[in-house]
């Protein structure tokens, strides 16, 4: 397995050439969010400015609400499959490198490893990392600015549709810009200067909240367990759905980090969400941090940021919450009171 080659667009490209290849399968986590749609559709035209070939874009469990708005507007007429239609002689994943973010594709996708790219900015790296014959794992605040930075390195020309996908893959994994550095800014302005415009973009991202992501948020509260270490509070709740948006609702209740678990038969999802003050006060990543500790507890594999993170597991919700709760309480007072 190579790792972060310097040169991603030289790397894809001797991997292109080098072999022949039929057909090639873009593939992203489940529920595609307006990042993993941007970075998709960025391979996709990377892969056949570099190698004409047949190229299927696969969204497991298909793109979210937001993701299917932005389809809908800028590309109605492209072909968008939710499983894999075939055996293909190359794997591009992107924004994942955990088989358990894939859904039920993700089996496939690990057991053709050999023939698998991954493209991500997720830590810490995920089970097809470790087996794929290229991996490009940089931290970054959008896998779009990645394949972004590719593509006009290559010199191809976007249209206005897809730089303003791009433009909301940045805005959506970047908070609107609450995170942001240099490159960010200089690659948004880049977009807007194609004829992007900025709030038809921003206006496509902002939707109200559905009645069962309101339950979820309510429920979430209502369930709420509590626990305080020193100054910062740290909130878990379970959920059968709507996990990410239950955690961000604890947030905004109080709470410096919020994790809450969802899941049915046997399966299990947890979402993490922490302030920036927590992180920075603390530097505890839950990324970094926190999901490797319970990857070593609880079957299953995941990723993420700083102050946002997720796993995809097998396991009882109640039982994994219990144990998610005592792993950060135990991390929070290691970090904060033995280092004072």
């Amino acid at each position: 397995m190579k790792k972060n080659n310097i040169n991603l667009l030289a790397a894809i490209g001797k991997i292109l050439t080098n072999t022949h290849f039929r057909r090639i399968a873009v593939v992203t986590h489940i529920n595609a969010d307006p990042d993993a749609l941007a970075s998709a559709l960025l391979a996709k035209l990377l892969v056949n400015h570099l190698y004409r070939v047949n190229i299927d874009l696969i969204f497991p469990e298909g793109l979210s609400l937001v993701s299917k708005r932005l389809v809908k507007h800028f590309l109605s007429d492209v072909e968008i499959l939710e499983n894999l239609v075939d055996t293909y002689d190359l794997y591009l994943v992107v924004d994942s490198s955990s088989s358990t973010a894939l859904g039920k594709v993700g089996k496939n996708v690990l057991s053709y490893a050999s023939r698998t790219v991954i493209i991500d900015h997720h830590l810490p790296p995920g089970d097809l990392a470790q087996r794929a014959i290229y991996t490009y794992i940089k931290k970054e605040l959008a896998c779009t600015n990645i394949l972004l930075e590719a593509v006009l390195g290559a010199g191809i020309s976007l249209d206005r549709e897809l730089a303003s996908i791009s433009l909301a893959g940045i805005l959506y994994d970047t908070g609107r810009f609450q995170r942001a550095n240099p490159r960010t800014f200089m690659l948004s302005s880049k977009l807007l200067k194609i004829g992007v415009d900025y709030e038809e973009v921003v206006g496509l991202l902002q939707e109200p909240m559905s009645l069962s992501e309101r339950v979820a948020r309510l429920k979430a509260a209502s369930r709420c367990l509590i626990i305080r270490v020193g100054n910062y509070i740290i909130c878990g709740s379970y959920v059968s759905s709507q996990e990410a948006s239950a955690a961000r609702g604890l947030l905004s209740l109080g709470a410096d980090v919020a994790v809450v678990v969802g899941g049915k038969k046997g399966e299990i999802r947890v979402s993490f969400r922490s302030t920036q003050e927590f992180y920075r006060n603390t530097g505890i990543s839950l990324g970094r941090d926190i999901v490797p500790l319970l990857s070593d507890i609880v079957e299953g594999s995941g990723g993420g940021h700083a102050t946002a993170a997720g796993f995809n597991g097998v396991g009882d919700a109640q039982k994994t919450l219990q144990l998610v709760l005592r792993l950060l309480a135990s991390e929070v007072y290691r970090r904060v009171f033995r280092q004072s």
